[in-house]
């Protein structure tokens, strides 16, 4: 896999990752609309937790029961690879890749806040290259 590619896959995960934030947030909002004439405040803000609780323990259980139950490749003939190496990663230490993960999402965060410096890292990463 080439660098560029595997920027483009981290930004675009963290693209994803900050507007399902956003779209979780926004739900979360309606519901307390919602929930809030009939239940009171501490009510409503309650039962937007349980159900923010209840919406993060289902993912967990999906993320684990994949991690789980899907077969493991045999490694390609044509030489490593950094998506499966990170993936093989990924299963060897589940809490590494969840801080990548939220580091990704916080990365992708600045980088829509402020695009110029975003640009300004990207070009430094791609430019240094390891001495032959």
């Amino acid at each position: 896999m080439r660098l560029g590619r595997l920027i483009l896959a981290v930004c675009g995960t963290a693209a994803l990752a900050a507007a399902s934030g956003v779209f979780v947030v926004a739900l979360s909002l309606a519901l307390y609309a919602a929930l809030e004439p009939t239940l009171g405040p501490a009510g409503a803000a309650a039962a937007v937790a349980a159900a923010c609780l209840l919406l993060l323990a289902s993912a967990g259980l999906a993320l684990l029961l994949i991690a789980t139950l899907r077969p493991r490749r045999a490694l390609s003939s044509e030489g490593p690879d950094l998506g499966v190496d990170l993936l093989e990663l990924a299963r060897r230490r589940p809490v590494l890749a969840l801080f990548a993960t939220a580091a990704a999402t916080v990365i992708g965060i600045s980088a829509l806040r402020n695009p110029r410096m975003f640009a300004g890292l990207a070009s430094l990463l791609v430019g240094l290259r390891r001495p032959r």
